[in-house]
């Protein structure tokens, strides 16, 4: 099995019996993925809106991985019967890539936000909350509803979408917000067409998270008929088989492997002080970290309880009780949050300053002929995607005047979301941890903090609620999914700008379909009846009860906090240093930037087994063991993503609760 840590040579594209060429997205492909958006996005409402589950939060995302695995799995029974009409792998990828894309847009963290609190400010103002001279009166008309009888029905359900009184108010509001989600796509696509040959070529990033789409969709199936993978499979499978089982019928016995709070359990001083530590024996992030380069997952585990360690040492001194009022990360010691935005920026500094020289000759290629970087194999033209990316940025800047910003605040906003974007981007592709949530990371935190409320105007204050579901958390980014598309087309022997062209596609048609499928669920359940999980109603309630606080208490700039953002720089910028002064050097800092974040305390227990399984390995086997060992691992993350997935399915299909395997509740 070829191994995805190592580059592959592009296979030339080959003429299919079928007309087809090898290697290029077909008009079929294109329109099954069309189709399979529509279906998956219906199942990521039915999961992140109206239950509880949130396939969005992890990367691949399970519901995009289980549509793959029953294509391939039609797509097997064709080429053995029919091999004429069976999918080629670069159309099987072209699904891939499209549905997570799609995926992406309507999740729990990007449109089900935007949907939420579009009308919220509008049906819960009152003259007790004084909402409506505070912010609510004031926000543009053109991206929030406000007609009272079709929110009635959006917020107690039992209606339905398609009577115009309902749709009717909808409408300038979705065809707006859909421009804008397009120009964000396009801007992301841009940059990523950008980078995508410094990372997949000269600095041979090794993306992790495609490895298991790559293998299902090999056209020798040697992945499928490797007995570790079905070893793996029926381990992982036959535990969450166990454990849905158990949820229906208690009595069932069953081996527990979603999370536990056992930081409930500390509850003298100073260890009181690590809070919440989860653990969690998720077979498919176990199965992930296997994949990792172990320096980055040994790294994230470190971290993670020196980021704990250094909650109790400031315990112990006394130094937690102080706290700093302003800004909007935390007030208090160790500053973790602001240390994490610092080490993130400082990551971000080291990447550019290391692709200063390619990105020079992108520049000149682009714009003075010189020729100096060949375009052939690029998605666009460097010239295209330079333009392109400055063209969306302005008319994002220009939409975000529009709402209210004043221009200063529009182009620093913009500017710091790009490069999350881009962190976000690299996340996936060297370190292939499978959570960035990044929480932190909203721009309007940082100008909150450096400036304080004060010194911005209420429309600026509102702006930034409006703007939440592109800033409040980047799990289910699509700028990720756009580089992994450009590595995983490379990776099959395929075109770039064909796949280009099926992002495109799919960036078009994300926020539409998405609007539709998130407005038929509110309008049949009802977003503030028990039809619906908390969050139906929850985003909008923390959106602008947020921006009510800001107003109401308008809290000035905290200077220790940016000066923690300074202390997070510095460290992320020694670390990378050590890196490269010392190749043994084993911590990232990337790591370090994450260690606070959700993500990181949710899988630190699957981080530390998958690595310490790949590092006994590594030493008693050598990378040929570890070779060898890699299809047992796939076969976990493939087995309960699929015994899941079915669970989830059966629960919507009768109408049940039924077992969450990601992320799960807590006990």
């Amino acid at each position: 099995m070829r191994d995805a840590r190592t580059k592959a040579k592009p296979e030339p594209a080959e003429i299919g019996v079928i007309g087809k060429v090898r290697g290029r997205i077909t008009v079929r492909a294109v329109i099954l993925s069309l189709i399979l958006i529509l279906v998956n996005d219906y199942w990521i409402v039915q999961l992140e809106v109206v239950r509880y589950s949130y396939p969005t939060y992890a990367a691949p995302f399970y519901n995009v991985i289980f549509t793959l695995l029953v294509l391939t799995g039609i797509n097997g029974v064709v080429r053995r019967r029919f091999s004429q009409a069976a999918f080629t792998r670069m159309e099987l990828i072209t699904v891939y890539v499209m549905v997570s894309i799609a995926s992406g847009v309507c999740s729990h963290e990007m449109q089900a936000i935007l949907v939420s609190m579009m009308g919220h400010a509008a049906f819960f103002k009152t003259p007790e909350n004084g909402w409506g001279p505070l912010f609510a009166d004031g926000l543009p008309k053109w991206l929030t509803v406000s007609d009272r009888a079709s929110l009635r029905n959006f917020y107690f359900g039992n209606s339905s979408l398609y009577r115009y009184d309902n749709y009717a108010p909808w409408i300038v509001p979705v065809i707006c917000w859909s421009a804008f989600g397009m120009a964000l796509l396009y801007t992301m696509l841009c940059l990523n067409a950008i980078l995508r040959k410094q990372w997949i070529e000269s600095e041979r990033l090794t993306f992790p998270i495609v490895m298991l789409p790559l293998e299902m969709t090999q056209e020798s199936g040697a992945l499928f008929r490797n007995r570790q993978m079905w070893l793996g499979f029926a381990i992982a499978g036959s535990i969450t088989l166990l454990a849905g089982i158990h949820y229906l019928v208690p009595s069932v016995p069953y081996i527990r492997i979603v999370r536990t709070n056992v930081g409930q359990y500390l509850t003298t001083p100073p260890w009181n002080a690590m809070g919440m530590i989860s653990v969690g024996f998720y077979f498919w992030a176990i199965g992930l970290a296997f994949i990792m380069p172990l320096e980055l997952s040994v790294s994230c585990w470190l971290f993670y309880w020196l980021y704990k360690l250094q909650l109790v040492a400031c315990a112990m001194t006394g130094v937690n009780q102080l706290a700093v009022q302003g800004g909007a990360f935390d007030r208090g010691y160790p500053f973790a949050l602001a240390q994490s935005y610092g080490a993130y920026i400082g990551f971000f500094v080291m990447s550019m300053w290391s692709s200063r020289r390619y990105l020079g000759r992108v520049f000149r290629t682009a714009f003075m002929g010189t020729n100096e970087e060949d375009e052939s194999r690029e998605p666009m033209r460097y010239r295209t995607a330079v333009l392109g990316a400055v063209g969306g940025f302005a008319f994002l800047t220009l939409f975000g005047r529009a709402m209210g910003m004043s221009p200063a605040v529009a182009v620093i906003f913009f500017v710091l979301y790009f490069v999350v974007a881009v962190i976000v981007s690299r996340i996936r592709a060297e370190l292939g941890f499978p959570t960035h949530d990044a929480y932190i990371m909203g721009p309007h935190r940082v100008i909150l903090t450096a400036a304080g409320v004060q010194h911005l105007s209420t429309s600026d204050v509102s702006s930034f609620g409006l703007l939440t579901w592109i800033s409040r958390d980047y799990s289910s980014s699509p700028s990720p999914h756009m580089m992994e598309s450009l590595k995983m087309s490379e990776q099959a022997g395929g075109i770039a700008r064909q796949i280009y062209k099926a992002v495109m596609i799919a960036g078009a048609v994300a926020m539409p379909v998405g609007f539709w499928m998130l407005l038929d669920a509110y309008y049949r359940y009802g977003g503030a009846s028990s039809k619906m999980e908390m969050w139906a109603t929850g985003f909008g309630k923390e959106c602008w009860g947020t921006v009510e606080s800001w107003l109401k208490q308008p809290l000035g700039p905290n200077g220790t906090a940016m000066g923690f953002v300074g202390v997070g720089f510095a460290i992320s910028m020694l670390l990378g240093w050590a890196r490269l002064r010392f190749t043994s050097f084993p911590l990232h800092p990337l790591a370090f930037a994450m260690a606070s974040n959700w993500g990181v305390g949710q899988l630190w227990m699957p981080l530390l087994i998958g690595s310490m399984a790949k590092m006994v390995i590594l030493k008693f086997g050598g990378l040929r063991s570890y070779r060898m060992a890699i299809p047992f691992f796939l076969g976990l993350i493939l087995g309960e993503i699929t015994i899941g997935s079915l669970w989830t399915i059966v629960g919507i299909v009768l109408g049940i609760p039924t077992y969450d395997f990601w992320p799960g509740k807590y006990v």
